[in-house]
């Protein structure tokens, strides 16, 4: 059985190598323990098992273990500016054994790997087998809703433009591009199609509840008269609609 206090000490022991005073490093460190929480919630409503639960716990703690490094070395949380986070907290993971300090069971060494590796990746690798996909859609729900409901609450710039090739994106049920989204109101756009990537009940019910797209849509329409948000909004409430049927 997974020790999750013992793993959070350890993760704990491993982000105090860094300048826990710096506010991106002190804010991916709770944005993981939030992400944590939402793995824990999702996978309980899955009925899974206590120890799947812990599995979904751990991999919600590692996901984002390469943040740290990359606020330390390059000052940013963009994966084209540095390194592809996924990637290397997959990496830190990896090396000298340092996922073993968590777990010694080489199955879920192997789900916790392959979730960490996948979660910010725009489509999860296709030889995963079910149990790793499982796990990895739940981290990659779990880091969205926490993104959903913390980021993208407010518009400080004033490029008040919707861009098409965004609406695009999302009017064919996808994932924007990251590289598309530089202004306030492209993070925004982003943020809502990220339901399209979505794969369990909780997280719609949880969206839906928290009215988390709602509050988004009507921040843009607060700034930006324009007739699509209308239709926008109708469009990604079917969705959500359908998605809790």
């Amino acid at each position: 059985m997974i020790d999750i206090k013992q793993c959070m000490k350890i993760f704990n022991n491993y982000f105090k190598n860094f300048d826990i005073k710096n506010k991106n490093i002190l804010s991916k460190f709770h944005h993981t323990y939030r992400v944590m929480d939402f793995a824990n919630e999702i996978a309980s409503s899955l009925n899974l098992s206590k120890q799947e639960v812990l599995i979904a716990q751990l991999c919600g703690l590692l996901h984002d273990i390469a943040r740290f490094k990359q606020v330390a070395e390059y000052n940013t949380f963009i994966d084209h500016d540095s390194f592809d986070h996924g990637d290397m907290s997959y990496e830190i993971l990896k090396e000298n054994d340092f996922i073993k300090q968590f777990t010694d069971n080489e199955e879920i060494i192997n789900i916790v790997l392959k979730a960490v590796k996948n979660h910010n990746k725009k489509q999860v690798e296709s030889n995963l087998s079910e149990k790793e996909l499982l796990f990895a859609n739940i981290t990659r729900d779990a880091d969205k809703l926490d993104i959903m409901r913390e980021q993208c609450n407010m518009i400080t710039d004033h490029k008040l433009v919707l861009k098409d090739i965004i609406l695009k994106d999302i009017y064919n049920y996808e994932l924007t591009k990251n590289i598309d989204s530089i202004t306030n109101v492209d993070c925004i756009l982003r943020c809502i199609a990220f339901i399209f990537d979505l794969n369990f009940k909780y997280s719609f019910d949880f969206l839906k509840e928290n009215k988390i797209i709602d509050k988004k849509i009507k921040l843009l329409q607060a700034n930006i008269y324009d007739k699509r948000l209308d239709e926008l909004e109708i469009f990604v409430n079917k969705y959500i609609e359908r998605r809790l049927i």
